[in-house]
């Protein structure tokens, strides 16, 4: 009997422990919400509305195109929207664009988009302050914290020893996931790199940024995210937004929100910081974030991604020659097939998370291209927007 109790005793200590929640789940999905403490973003009180244009003649082609490349794909909305009207609306079998859908790693291009607004204010004085001007208590753990700047973390170029995948229940980005104290997380970071030296995509990334946030502002993330994005971008509807154990804001994810709203991210952008007439972040971060030199470069910057597009020779001496021509100064890099190829100058970027969502801005073309839904294997979701963004003229 005794036995019994100790071990009734070790299994009600474990179901505590995340990691028993992470075997529970083992794999993020689309009803994550639903599994965690959330804190409610409100609504705008004088709400924006894109323009309906569907039914246009001119994109017929595309409905007809997206009408039969998405079906099976496990889309749950697909938003194509330009000069501000919809031109092309996909909903899935029980969607409505009234539904809430998950924005995994979507969320990290909002938190950039926070910093920027911090650096606008004065609240942050410059990307290129330390990390440990914010967080000294980071200083201790290696001393490589004294050269770490937040343009650094901005640009997933920390350093940080962090390891980014693995389906373990007892990692570092499962226990961040599934609900683990993230300030206590962040407080054992150390490092792995140089900062600047190696780009390496780590979520714990945007979650230093947020903790940066609220010790330069004296609020907390929902309340910045509210204040300053999700109420004058005219947000239609409350969004949820995760917390971890200690009430924590998930900041690398776990938004929850409608396409409509997260779409409004991408006219921001678009439109270079301004809104309806008032500029919500200046167009020095847009223009910082989307420089198309930057983007084909790092791939990264400021929390939104590039788009990827590459040109392929037979030799490097033929690579460089075309660089040469284009008058541009991009690495060459090696194909494991053996060709050599450069990324190509892009001006398109993105908002992005697992599963294939999207916010994708295309400023050449006018257009906005929103993206939710689960995971799937018969398109690769992040080409597939970018192809139709850059088709539609």
């Amino acid at each position: 009997m005794k036995n019994i109790f100790l071990l009734a005793a070790i299994l009600l200590f474990l179901a505590a422990c995340v990691p028993i929640k992470a075997v529970r789940y083992l794999i993020p999905d689309l009803g994550d919400s639903a599994k965690f403490e959330n804190v409610t973003i409100q609504k705008s009180t004088t709400p924006f509305y894109f323009k309906s244009n569907l039914g246009n003649s001119t994109y017929y082609s595309l409905k007809s195109h997206l009408d039969s490349s998405l079906v099976g794909t496990k889309t749950n909305v697909f938003l194509v929207i330009k000069n501000d009207s919809i031109i092309y609306q996909y909903l899935s079998e029980g969607n409505t664009l009234a539904v809430r859908q998950p924005s995994f790693s979507m969320a990290k291009s909002f938190v950039g988009t926070l910093v920027g607004m911090s650096v606008d204010r004065g609240e942050i004085k410059s990307t290129e302050e330390l990390v440990i001007d914010y967080l000294p208590e980071l200083a201790k753990n290696d001393e490589r914290f004294n050269r770490l700047t937040i343009q650094h973390v901005l640009d997933m170029r920390s350093g940080f020893d962090f390891k980014e995948r693995s389906f373990s229940p007892f990692s570092q980005i499962t226990r961040s996931y599934y609900g683990a104290d993230l300030k206590k997380i962040v407080n054992k970071l150390k490092m792995k790199n140089e900062p600047g030296k190696v780009f390496e995509y780590q979520s714990i990334n945007t979650q230093v940024l947020a903790f940066i946030l609220e010790k330069a502002t004296g609020k907390g993330l929902q309340e910045l995210m509210q204040e300053r994005l999700w109420k004058p971008l005219g947000a239609e509807s409350e969004a949820l937004w995760s917390l971890d154990k200690a009430d924590h804001i998930k900041a690398f994810c776990c938004i929850s929100a409608t396409a409509l709203d997260y779409a409004k991210i991408g006219r921001l952008y678009l439109n270079r910081g301004n809104w309806e007439g008032k500029q919500l972040i200046s167009k020095k971060w847009v223009d910082i974030t989307t420089n198309p030199d930057t983007l084909t470069k790092l791939r990264y910057k400021n929390q939104f991604w590039a788009t990827r597009d590459f040109k392929f020779f037979k030799d490097s001496v033929s690579a460089v020659s075309s660089l040469d021509k284009e008058g541009l100064k991009y690495p060459v890099e090696r194909n494991p097939d053996g060709r050599y190829f450069y990324a190509k100058k892009v001006y398109d970027y993105k908002a992005q998370g697992m599963f294939g969502q999207s916010v994708y801005i295309n400023p050449q073309n006018k257009v906005i291209i929103v993206r939710l839904g689960d995971r799937q294997k018969k398109l690769n979701f992040h080409g597939f927007v970018q192809d139709v963004g850059r088709s539609v003229k």
